[in-house]
């Protein structure tokens, strides 16, 4: 289902709440079986815009939002049409392996957990972006 969300950047933002939030490279996959798979292989920092790699990622916005909720924001315009059919062909994303979180957002942001489960996540559409919710 396509959402139309006329300004994106400000529909995450709720009032009065703080949001934080960290533009990083999310590498698709499963962890054991070296990025095949359905999933999350792993999230690091941005990658250069020349860097290739073989696996397929995609830049990702992450939200930590204070109810204990990770939104990841991917823009359309930044992934790959194999990505996109392989990964966002629904309203649910199929995590087939738990994946690490990054030490340093664990860190800065006290998250109550260092991995997001196997299990199916939402995946809504909108008219410039997806998001994926990873309750902790």
């Amino acid at each position: 289902m396509l959402r139309h969300d006329p300004n994106p950047e400000q529909a995450i933002l709720l009032a009065n709440t703080s949001v934080r939030e960290v533009e990083m490279e999310v590498v698709f996959g499963t962890p054991s079986k070296n990025c095949a798979g359905a999933g999350i292989c792993l999230i690091s920092s941005r990658f250069p815009d020349k860097y290739k790699i073989p696996c397929p990622h995609a830049p990702a916005i992450i939200h930590f939002l204070p109810g204990g909720e990770l939104v990841f924001r991917f823009r359309k315009t930044r992934i790959t049409t194999p990505a996109l059919r392989a990964y966002f062909k629904s309203s649910d994303f199929l995590v087939d392996e738990a994946f690490d979180l990054p030490k340093r957002l664990i860190q800065r942001w006290q998250l109550p957990k260092t991995q997001v489960p196997a299990g199916c996540y939402l995946l809504e559409e909108y008219s410039q972006e997806w998001r994926l919710y990873f309750p902790l």
